[in-house]
């Protein structure tokens, strides 16, 4: 595993989403955090993946993105590192998107929970959704 490079003031990381989470993790236990890894919350990423709508098919106000979406129908779905919650500003709802987007934003690094279980440790406060250039 390569760590992650301390992030320079006002730059906009690039990186694959397979990239931000290129560990381990224990889901049921959490915890294992590398801390390369937590010192990107509050960083401007740039990521490309595909777009799951988590609330609704239009006017999506949160999605997850995912490096690939043939492994969520064909096999495993994406470990929870390589899932990243992606919550559009108010007011701010964006179009489901069937192709490979470009999404910018503010990442934060945070185990949530729900009943007791890590629902996700990735989240992004979205500036822009665009489609990725081709």
């Amino acid at each position: 595993r390569k760590p992650h490079p301390a992030p320079k003031s006002g730059e906009v990381l690039e990186m694959a989403i397979k990239d931000l989470g290129n560990f381990e993790y224990d889901q049921e236990h959490g915890g294992n955090i590398p801390t390369d890894v937590r010192q990107l919350n509050g960083t401007k990423i740039r990521l490309r993946g595909f777009m799951i709508p988590m609330d609704q098919a239009e006017n999506i106000t949160q999605f997850a993105l995912v490096p690939s979406l043939f492994a969520c129908c064909f096999g495993q779905p994406p470990q929870i590192q390589h899932t990243i919650v992606a919550d559009c500003p108010k007011g701010k709802a964006v179009g489901y998107c069937p192709d490979e987007i470009v999404v910018e934003g503010k990442l934060k690094v945070e185990e949530k929970k729900d009943d007791g279980y890590i629902i996700s440790i990735f989240g992004l406060d979205v500036s822009s959704v665009k489609p990725a250039p081709k």
